[in-house]
């Protein structure tokens, strides 16, 4: 038995998903340092987009171009994707991941250089942005994908869900320790320290091995291969479904989040950015109980109706929240259902995540994690029509209305859908 095979094994039965332990995933090797690259590139992006916030704004006092280059993340999305994907489906996976932090590690250090010399320009930002936007579309699917090589199956829903919490870890301290960065360090010094990250990470995937899989998908013509993966996805009765599912969150209830939030912190609450901290955070705080809750329901087989409540869970918290806002203007009675909002997603996204990776047949894993990439690009569209609401009708009842249609699209489809009702992990490990 090679080293590769020993790092995968179970140390039980394979029996096992009934008796296995929250933090079961650790037990292997390999999952434990891509883990560790998970919290690593997770807590670089989140203080990235702090600083570069903060950059970006400092340099120009602009609003709109702030914007803009936050927009510019969308665009290799769009155009890499279904590359990526395929990529992530034909070439060693361990391999992509490396490439791409190798490439954000000579990226963020660029940037500091630029700094420290003075001679940034806001166009280096948008040509940064754009570059290190697309080494994180490959980056994305590889990680998601490369958990498959390290585990048994049947802990794949272990492991996603441990996932899960080291990016809500991250997204909970982040933005706070960027901040912190810029004071103690300074801009130029943030982005060196980001590179140091993306390097560690690099050295982390290298340390992994695992045996070489062959995938079908390395015989097929490009556009055949991606026409196979979406039309997969497109065809596949219970897979349409849980795309569909996916779509919700990020069409009617993230744009709370990032679109409405700092208006409820100004405009409602009457309070500055220490409050929007506050709000955002308890969203993130509900989001590490919940990985580790997820992380935990390995007895729990009817992953299709625990998406479902999830799902019905985080929308109704979110309209509560607007509704007791916008009524009582206390921010300590209305942040605990962001809490609670913040335990459901977690649940609601590691189950879609976990069983639609789990549908997918071995060489179309990839293109199924491009997919998803793919669909977070209507979560923009979400946001514009959020804020626009929030000007006419102000954020309160804008914030109640979308999140109330989330809840009644989950509504609908527990009703409707017997295959959504019925879909259990066993059929698919």
């Amino acid at each position: 038995m090679t080293q590769a095979t020993e790092d995968r094994q179970p140390e039980v039965s394979p029996a096992e998903p009934a008796r296995m332990g929250t933090f079961h995933a650790f037990s292997y090797r390999n999952y434990r340092l891509l883990w560790i690259g998970d919290l690593a590139t997770a807590a670089g992006a989140w203080i990235q987009q702090t600083v570069m916030g903060w950059v970006v704004y400092d340099l120009t006092g602009s609003g709109s171009i702030l914007g803009a280059v936050n927009l510019m993340r969308t665009i290799p999305i769009l155009l890499f994707s279904p590359a990526a994907g395929v990529a992530t489906d034909r070439v060693p996976r361990n391999r992509i991941i490396a490439i791409s932090q190798f490439c954000m590690f000579v990226l963020t250090f660029l940037v500091g250089f630029d700094l420290l010399a003075g001679t940034l320009q806001i166009w280096h930002l948008f040509l940064f942005t754009f570059l290190i936007a697309t080494a994180q579309t490959f980056n994305l699917p590889a990680r998601q994908t490369f958990v498959f090589d390290l585990v048994p199956r049947n802990v794949i829903p272990n492991a996603v869900a441990l996932s899960w919490f080291a990016f809500s870890l991250a997204r909970s301290i982040g933005p706070a320790i960027g901040g912190l960065l810029i004071l103690k360090f300074g801009p130029a010094n943030n982005f060196f320290l980001q590179g140091v990250a993306y390097a560690s990470v690099m050295v982390t995937i290298l340390m992994i091995r695992t045996e070489q899989v062959q995938r079908t998908s390395n015989r097929k013509p490009f556009f055949e291969s991606v026409r196979e993966g979406y039309g997969f996805v497109l065809t596949e009765p219970r897979a349409r479904l849980v795309l569909v599912m996916s779509l919700i969150s990020p069409m009617f209830i993230i744009p709370l989040h990032g679109a409405l939030l700092p208006i409820f912190a100004k405009q409602v609450f009457h309070e500055g950015p220490d409050v929007f901290g506050i709000l955002v955070g308890s969203i993130g705080f509900g989001g590490l109980f919940g990985g580790l809750l997820t992380a935990s329901l390995n007895r729990v087989d009817r992953r299709g109706m625990l998406q479902l409540v999830a799902l019905l869970i985080f929308a109704g918290s979110e309209v509560i929240f607007s509704i007791l806002a916008g009524t009582t203007g206390n921010i300590w009675i209305s942040v605990p259902f962001l809490v609670i909002a913040g335990v459901a997603e977690s649940l609601y996204t590691t189950t879609n995540t976990t069983v639609l990776q789990l549908l997918a047949p071995e060489h179309l894993r990839g293109s199924m994690a491009s997919v998803l990439q793919l669909a977070m690009l209507i979560m923009p569209i979400g946001g514009i029509v959020a804020g626009a609401g929030a000007d006419l009708f102000g954020a309160p009842v804008m914030g109640a209305t979308i999140t109330f249609i989330a809840f009644s699209i989950g509504a609908s489809i527990l009703i409707l859908s017997p295959r959504m009702r019925g879909l259990r992990l066993s059929q698919l490990t």
